[in-house]
């Protein structure tokens, strides 16, 4: 599959839509020699997983193992980690696009720019364009690509489609000389064959008819066409999204049915990038598949080429063995009618056999096969027979031989299938609103939900937050705010007193205390209609911040104390993080959290090594190894933390989302 220009503008239209406002690059990887992987987070909206491959550029839903080595991935995660995505443009209508990255420390520019023609490509150059990295270097005739150099555009080849005028197309169609009207609409705007086809048809121009012999009306009729087509592939107008099979495989993807289309195999899908991620992602994932079992594959290929010699040994046999017999059969026939030798020369004539001789001896030759001549022919012919026997015993061995090599390469095939379904990827999971934020469940089965940071904490209250919930907030600075859903009544009432301990905890521990290293500290909770969300007049609230009323309920002296756990939710493994209490409870397996000690990073991998072991071999320890650093480190305290003891939790069924998640507006 090849992504024209008008489809691409389609996928760099939805990436910069949805990749607005905030996000930045939270995890890089290889997938391929030719792909790379993007993780790209947002505070609050919902991760994007961002594809970046020679093929072309999608959202993918799917998570992706790395398969082969990528000579870029260790430079792309030095400069574009923790890079804030700016944009994402396409050069005209070429199949060409680049993505600005600032890194947050010294707003420095990167800009990648990848290209989908040929072999494909992609370049990580500075503000200037100035490349930096390149996973393909080129030196043709018309440019050269290679680090140190500025990035060079090729030479444009036809009209920018989006940009064409009728007067343009009448130009061409006056120099087009003997071209078809086909040829005529491609060679002159650059447009790909299956929509070419569907501009002629919709406009009703005759294909086979040459262009210079279209009229001025036809030729305003075919940009109308054009313009048309182009907008709805471009803008998503129109769109009937459709995957064309052959034997069940995903090989091309296309936004809208054109009337070629309707004859093959095809799948409808909701969107235009779903296609394109089921069928670029069915690409990669063959890769995989391959790259998986060369070695397998090699065996296979031997042992099918013995195989096949055997069988052709075998059949040699069988073939030279009827000849012989045939040749058998009609020398004891000779041998009852007393047949001169005129009948003799006949016979083996007949059956392209022949009297030779070697140092003096003669011998009947058939099929490459020798016995004495005798006086007897009856004697020659049971010599002949016994031949033909000795060979046909013989293929007993081959067939022997054959079945051996059909049973090896019938296992090493069922090794291939195994390997191959293990890199199958899981569709990524939806993950549930909350889990934008930092969450957990209290013993009592309530949500918790705090902020991370200003912007967090402000979408957390002024989106989150309902008339059945409790607020929570430390006499700390840098405190979180904690949303405990559904909670008002029964703390009033004083029944969750586990929960309001936890989340005082929780409060706590997430605020600047862990990092200024403090034992203990205060929290309170108040009532939603105690929280306003303005500030009083002639005042400023920064953001984030909100003015609290009235009585606050007090915990004081709160232990500064967390886990880490894995917990599974909706059928998928998830990190929480929170009061070790609950994280215990609801875990399969969990680590203790101590203040100070190892950088965010390290203590992430600490973490993640640690639950690996604690998971022992299985399907949970796989999981815990597949999950992003990035995720370790989001939901561990702001500050230095180290490992008390990792342990095995008391929840092997899974996490229950709560009932109460649909609250979020």
């Amino acid at each position: 599959m090849e992504l024209s220009g008008i489809e691409l503008r389609h996928l760099v239209n939805e990436i910069s839509v949805r990749a607005a406002g905030g996000y930045y690059v939270s995890g890089l990887n290889a997938i391929t020699k030719s792909s790379l992987l993007l993780r790209l987070h947002h505070p609050v909206k919902e991760d994007i997983i961002l594809v970046l491959s020679t093929r072309g550029i999608w959202i993918t839903k799917l998570k992706f193992k790395a398969v082969e080595p990528n000579n870029l991935e260790a430079f792309a995660q030095a400069h574009l980690e923790r890079c804030k995505f700016e944009s994402i443009e396409q050069a005209g209508s070429e199949r060409i696009i680049s993505l600005k990255f600032r890194h947050p420390a010294d707003g420095s520019v990167k800009q990648v720019v990848c290209e989908f023609f040929g072999e494909g490509n992609i370049a990580i150059c500075d503000e200037a364009m100035k490349i930096l990295a390149i996973l393909n270097p080129i030196e043709v005739r018309h440019r050269t690509l290679k680090a140190g150099l500025r990035y060079a555009y090729p030479p444009t080849r036809g009209l920018d489609v989006f940009q064409v005028t009728p007067e343009q197309l009448l130009s061409l169609r006056n120099e087009a000389a003997k071209v078809d009207a086909l040829r005529w609409i491609g060679r002159g705007i650059s447009m790909p064959k299956k929509f070419v086809e569907e501009v002629a048809k919709r406009a009703g121009i005759d294909a086979g008819k040459q262009a210079a012999q279209l009229s001025d009306e036809e030729v305003q009729k075919v940009y109308s066409t054009i313009k048309s087509l182009v907008e709805d592939v471009s803008t998503g107008k129109n769109h009937e999204p459709v995957v064309v099979l052959q034997g069940g495989k995903p090989i091309e993807a296309l936004p809208l049915v054109t009337s070629e289309v309707e004859k093959l195999e095809i799948k409808r899908v909701g969107t235009y990038m779903d296609a394109v991620d089921e069928v670029l992602s069915a690409e990669i994932l063959d890769v995989g598949r391959s790259s998986k079992t060369v070695e397998l594959d090699r065996q296979i290929a031997v042992l099918e080429h013995d195989l096949e010699e055997q069988n052709k040994a075998k059949e040699a046999v069988i073939q030279k063995s009827a000849s012989i017999r045939k040749l058998a059969g009609g020398l004891m026939a000779l041998s009852y009618q007393g047949a001169d030798e005129p009948a003799l020369e006949a016979l083996l004539a007949e059956n392209s056999a022949a009297i030779v001789k070697d140092k003096g001896v003669a011998y009947i030759e058939v099929s490459g096969e020798r016995v004495e001549m005798q006086q007897n022919l009856a004697k020659a012919s049971s010599l002949l027979f016994e031949r033909a026997k000795e060979m046909e015993r013989g293929n007993a061995s081959i067939e022997v031989a054959r079945a051996k090599i059909v049973e090896q390469i019938e296992k090493l095939r069922t090794k291939t299938a195994a390997i191959h379904k293990k890199v199958i990827v899981k569709e990524q999971s939806s993950k549930e609103w909350f889990e934008r934020y930092r969450w957990f469940v209290t013993s009592d089965g309530l949500l918790a939900i705090g902020g991370r940071d200003a912007s967090s904490n402000s979408a957390l209250i002024r989106k989150h937050l309902t008339e059945h919930d409790i607020v929570f907030h430390a006499e700390v600075h840098g405190s979180p705010f904690f949303v405990v859903k559904n909670a008002a009544a029964p703390a009033q009432e004083g029944q969750i007193e586990p929960s309001l301990s936890e989340v005082a905890q929780a409060t706590v521990a997430f605020s600047r205390a862990w990092k200024d290293g403090l034992s203990s500290a205060d929290a309170y909770w108040v009532l939603p209609e105690q929280v306003k969300k303005g500030a009083p007049t002639g005042q400023f609230l920064p953001k984030g911040s909100f003015v609290i009323e009235g009585k606050r309920s007090y915990l004081k002296g709160i232990e500064i104390r967390l886990a880490i756990g894995v917990a599974v939710m909706t059928g998928r493994e998830t990190l929480v993080c929170g009061p070790e209490s609950t994280i215990k409870k609801h875990s399969i397996v969990y680590a203790v959290l101590m203040q100070g000690g190892m950088d965010p990073m390290t203590a992430a991998k600490k973490a993640k090594s640690e639950l690996v072991k604690t998971a022992g071999d299985g399907d949970l320890a796989e999981s815990i190894k597949q999950m992003s650093l990035d995720d370790f480190v989001r939901a561990l305290p702001t500050g230095q933390s180290r490992i008390s003891f990792t342990a095995k939790g008391q929840h092997e069924s899974g996490l229950v989302p709560p009932a109460d998640a649909p609250h979020a507006k």
